[in-house]
């Protein structure tokens, strides 16, 4: 069995919210052993909600969708459905008796406009909500099984977990997902060293995503069962970590700052932070990792000059003949924060996030990253481009790869 998977709402095709719900989903099934094979998000617009579904039913044997089901003009995806089946909208008395109780146990008087979430397409199913006054719906359009869910992601996580996955077939396969994460070169390096594994008819199959100048490396495995599954994803990952060597920061949920901050623990060495252009950054991300206190001592955002001088030591000499954004300066801000806070490492940014403030010599996204350790003090210029949010983001991330590699090689 395969899936597509159809997010109904002005409010997503705006941009206003975004949808986790698909996401969710497909991820929900992966773990059945069933395929996406595609997503789409429609507009509030019942012919648009009806050619989505027709086309949906026409790709897959599964459809799921998410949202309009509500009480309201614009909640249309049961009339959609409704014109994809060729059916006409009718009173189900058993879904209205339950939609009374449902406000009369909380006490409210439901309106009238509340009657045509009882109403379904002949033919079709409700699907029942225990968290809200949506029923879903079920229904079969061109030999495709449609399931919809209300769009409040907690009524439809509970409503396909408790009503939607367990009238799902088994697969007969098993689907693993395992992600790789790299850091330190571009995606085309990385495809040239594992173009021959990106076979799409390839099992398992492997792809790339690229965020914040992190890319993620995508491991679908299919097996019989879950350790032939699971057999086949530890080769192809062995593989990649084999080809791909320092760039692996790791698998799954590890981010830089986490593998950073596991190195630092098995080694019982410490970290202090001393930040300018990323504001506090860094420090933030270390100590989103729990247990960062074994290895984490504190960090200085020191933004200003005087905040360089004073509480890293930074000269004023050195400020003045070379400027805040500058290798001398990074240098001194990380030893300095090093001295200060007792640390076996320490880390320190300087830069220009922009957009403004840039000139010929110090353009905007330039940026001194500097290690300071127990063989010394070492600095890296980076000059990065987009948005000062990207600019901060990429910064902060490189920060933290400077020193997983310094630990890699036996700091």
């Amino acid at each position: 069995m395969n899936a597509f998977i159809v997010a109904v709402g002005n409010e997503l095709t705006s941009g206003q919210t975004v949808d986790t719900n698909s996401a969710y989903l497909a991820r929900q099934l992966v773990a059945m052993g069933i395929e996406t094979v595609g997503h789409v998000t429609v507009g509030d617009d019942r012919a648009a909600i009806c050619r989505a579904l027709e086309a949906a039913a026409g790709q897959a044997e599964l459809v799921l969708v998410t949202g309009g089901l509500g009480p309201t003009a614009d909640d249309l995806t049961r009339h959609g459905l409704a014109d994809a089946m060729g059916a006409r909208l009718v009173l189900d008395e058993a879904s209205l008796v339950e939609l009374e109780d449902f406000f009369r146990r909380r006490g409210r008087q439901m309106v009238a406009a509340n009657r045509v979430q009882a109403m379904f397409p002949v033919g079709s199913r409700p699907i029942p909500n225990s968290n809200g006054t949506a029923a879903g719906i079920e229904a079969e359009l061109d030999g495709s099984r449609i399931y919809i869910t209300p769009g409040v992601p907690h009524e439809m996580r509970t409503m396909f977990a408790d009503h939607i996955a367990p009238r799902l077939p088994a697969a007969g396969r098993v689907l693993v997902e395992r992600v790789l994460h790299t850091f330190g070169t571009g995606e085309s390096d990385v495809a040239a060293r594992i173009t021959d594994l990106m076979d799409r008819d390839a099992n398992p199959m492997v792809g790339t995503t690229v965020a914040a100048g992190l890319i993620s490396i995508r491991i679908t495995a299919r097996g019989a069962d879950a350790d032939e599954a699971d057999a086949l994803a530890d080769q192809t990952i062995a593989e990649l970590r084999s080809r791909l060597g320092e760039w692996v920061v790791g698998e799954g949920e590890a981010t830089v700052a986490s593998a950073v901050g596991e190195m630092l623990r098995q080694r019982g060495r410490t970290l202090a932070t001393a930040e300018s252009c990323t504001g506090g950054l860094v420090g933030r991300w270390i100590t989103d990792v729990a247990g960062a206190s074994e290895y984490y001592l504190g960090g200085v955002i020191s933004y200003a000059d005087d905040v360089k001088r004073d509480t890293l030591g930074v000269s004023e000499q050195l400020l003045r003949e070379h400027g805040a954004v500058s290798e001398p300066v990074a240098a001194a801000m990380a030893a300095g924060c090093r001295d200060r806070f007792g640390a076996d490492w320490s880390i320190a940014l300087t830069g220009i996030a922009g957009p403004a403030g840039g000139s010929g010599q110090k353009p905007v996204g330039l940026v001194y990253i500097a290690l300071a350790g127990p063989e010394g003090v070492t600095v890296h210029r980076h000059v990065y481009p987009g948005t000062r949010e990207t600019i901060r983001r990429r910064a902060a991330t490189a920060a933290l790869n400077h020193l997983r590699l310094a630990l890699m090689r036996g700091g």
